[in-house]
């Protein structure tokens, strides 16, 4: 091989070091985080889904037929489109186009959630670390219906989805 060629090969090959350099102190760590982190995101998503909770119940409880367009104006508001750390996610016509899954973790946390059961792991997401949990939803309450039309002909033990949630980890 000629000094040229070899030349352009080594600058290449420095170039793809280099760029891989560069993406992982961009990404952070490429190792999964150890257990004490976890523990720490477990028990932040902990709280976060005792909150989370607390909040649709109080709004559920408040919601009646004069004051649903107030209800949904305000569980959207909670559940921004741009907040992926908490998501209402389903399949059964939700309220907007991206309440659909949009990941393999939250196709089969919704999977599981449609069957009764809760879901969690450790998942690494565009170089970030989370902790991620789904919590099954059902039509539980007959005021989901005052805002989920499609919903009036469910009982009330039809699961209609998951609350979504993911924590970050720090890796430090």
């Amino acid at each position: 091989m000629n000094q040229r060629k070899l030349g352009s090969v080594f600058g290449a090959m420095g170039l793809l070091t280099l760029t891989l350099a560069i993406d992982a102190v961009a990404h952070g760590n490429n190792e999964p985080p150890g257990d004490a982190q976890v523990e720490l995101a477990k028990g932040a998503s902990d709280l976060m889904t005792n909150t989370v909770i607390a909040a649709l119940v109080q709004e559920i409880g408040e919601t009646t037929p004069q004051y649903a367009a107030q209800g949904m104006l305000s569980i959207s508001t909670v559940f921004d489109d741009r907040n992926h750390n908490m998501r209402l996610v389903g399949t059964l016509q939700p309220v907007r186009g991206n309440d659909y899954p949009e990941d393999e973790f939250e196709r089969e946390a919704l999977a599981q959630a449609m069957t009764g059961t809760a879901f969690a792991k450790v998942d690494r997401v565009e170089g970030q670390w989370y902790y991620r949990r789904s919590i099954p939803l059902s039509n539980f309450v007959p005021q989901c219906a005052m805002c989920h039309a499609n919903f009036t002909a469910l009982s009330s033990t039809t699961w209609v989805g998951a609350l979504m949630l993911r924590v970050p980890i720090d890796g430090k």
